[in-house]
């Protein structure tokens, strides 16, 4: 049992996700770690992932595909081209068919399969600052050119420039 940081996963507060409805809005990625979505949709059998927002894609992805919630990611057991190749359908799922946010209320279905979670694939990187003098003045690198600036307006004049 995961609890889910509102830091690393603000779209559910700081609580225990408990099954297929707490997912909805969350990152899925395939075996491949390639994100595909976000899910837009649950139902018993099946997965709604939705990719993009003008060039929309959708994926229809059997349950028996998802190998588990990490706590960041829901995690497919197929690859990002078995997706594409198998579950892409032009079709906006059905509220009364599919759990959908916002469209709770049509649902109709009650039953569930097992919701799975595994261990964190992720790890958070801990950010350091490089310690410096307290009279030792900033020094602005651009990360693009390696150049150095005493002041962070020529910093960011040289940065508009790229």
């Amino acid at each position: 049992m995961y609890m889910v940081n509102e830091v690393t996963n603000p779209t559910i507060r700081l609580g225990e996700v408990s099954g297929w409805m707490d997912i909805i809005d969350e990152s899925v990625h395939t075996s491949d770690d390639e994100d595909i979505g976000d899910v837009e949709a649950v139902n018993r059998d099946f997965i709604v992932v939705k990719r993009g927002f003008i060039n929309i894609h959708r994926y229809y992805i059997p349950i028996s595909k998802v190998q588990g919630w990490d706590g960041n990611v829901l995690w497919l057991s197929i690859t990002e081209e078995t997706v594409k190749a198998n579950y892409e359908r032009d079709t906006i799922p059905d509220p009364s068919i599919y759990y959908v946010k916002g469209e709770e209320d049509k649902y109709t279905g009650t039953q569930w399969k097992e919701f799975a979670r595994i261990e964190p694939r992720y790890t958070a990187p801990t950010y350091t600052v490089a310690p410096r003098g307290a009279q030792e003045p900033v020094i602005y690198k651009c990360v693009l050119c390696d150049a150095t600036f005493r002041t962070d307006e020529e910093f960011s004049r040289h940065a508009a420039g790229h």
